[in-house]
């Protein structure tokens, strides 16, 4: 598969890591409309295994909400490598959650440079915190 692609194992399944994300063990920031949610996870197939969020509250038909992950998915998955490259030289694990919490329309061309600055920010949080370690059960 090629270096862009998003794999299964990339993406959050375990019931019990989406609790443990929106526990009080997780960390998060908000940045550029964006808002990141991560827990350290103990080692498994992929550095990082992502889940895309999409608020009921604010969109309230489902069309509008697949779109939204659609586009977050599309984002994460093109600019995922500087993130991807720190978490395999420090040989860490984690789960992320994403979120456009912006008011406006989530828009590839809008928002790509807005979200490799997030992403950039999240890597200085993750250098941050690297001596944290929560590793929740799967």
């Amino acid at each position: 598969m090629s270096k862009l692609g998003l794999q299964k194992i990339e993406r959050v399944r375990s019931q019990k890591v989406i609790d443990t994300l929106f526990g009080k063990t997780s960390k998060a920031f908000m940045a550029y409309g964006f808002r990141f949610s991560w827990v350290w996870l103990e080692p498994n197939a992929a550095h990082c295994s992502v889940l895309f969020i999409s608020s009921k509250k604010k969109l309230k038909t489902a069309v509008e909400r697949n779109r939204r992950k659609r586009l977050l998915r599309e984002l994460y998955r093109l600019n995922k490598t500087p993130l991807l490259e720190y978490l395999k030289a420090e040989n860490r694990y984690i789960a992320l959650s994403l979120n456009y919490t912006g008011a406006d329309e989530l828009s590839m061309k809008l928002h790509q440079a807005n979200f490799i600055k997030a992403l950039n920010k999240l890597n200085l949080e993750l250098q941050k915190n690297n001596t944290v370690s929560i590793y929740p059960a799967h």
